[in-house]
């Protein structure tokens, strides 16, 4: 009888890896205390991609609404200044390159400086009327360089407002004043 005992429990056991079988009230009971847990966790996990998705949308609004301006601030430019310097290219006009300038300097007979000059106008057709003016435009030139001392020629700082001093000179020799655009100073030698 023992051994049938033994053989009953086995077979009402069943396999172990079966299901066993709950009370009614039990199995319900844990199934709800799984479901929740879960429940919370997919509803957190929701709310925090809303969320994220609210706050990089948020981002993206303000960077294509403000973020122009605040790099520019940022950087110190104005707003569209590096597109409208691309799109508003100038185009240089025809530059006629001057004989070498030598003068003896202001205050020092020994002394001399060699300067080139170039000179930018509009078109071809002002090309054509300023080499007809090269002796009166060199003679001018002379005049101001002749003036100055040696510190404010060999000053790099100086340059810029030796170049508009000559372009002021030389404006009241052209027809209109936009015909001479720019004077360049390419080359200075003082010895």
């Amino acid at each position: 009888m023992a051994e049938e005992r033994r053989e009953k429990n086995m077979i009402d056991d069943g396999p172990k890896a079966g299901p066993k079988k709950e009370a009614p009230g039990e199995g319900a009971q844990k199934k709800q205390k799984a479901v929740k847990p879960a429940g919370k966790r997919s509803k957190s996990k929701l709310i925090l991609i809303i969320i994220f998705v609210m706050v990089v949308g948020a981002c993206a609004g303000a960077y294509f609404t403000f973020g122009k301006k605040y790099i520019s601030n940022v950087l110190g430019r104005k707003p569209g200044v590096a597109a409208a310097a691309v799109v508003k290219k100038e185009e240089v006009g025809p530059i006629l390159q001057l004989d070498p300038f030598v003068f003896n300097l202001t205050g020092n007979q020994s002394k001399y400086a060699k300067i080139s000059l170039g000179i930018e106008v509009k078109d071809v057709k002002a090309m054509e009327e300023t080499k007809k003016m090269i002796p009166v435009i060199r003679d001018r030139i002379l005049f101001i360089f002749g003036a100055k001392a040696p510190e404010v020629l060999m000053d790099v700082n100086q340059r810029e407002a030796l170049k508009k001093e000559v372009h002021a000179s030389l404006r009241p020799m052209f027809k209109s004043g936009e015909e001479l655009k720019a004077v360049y100073i390419t080359d200075i030698i003082i010895q």
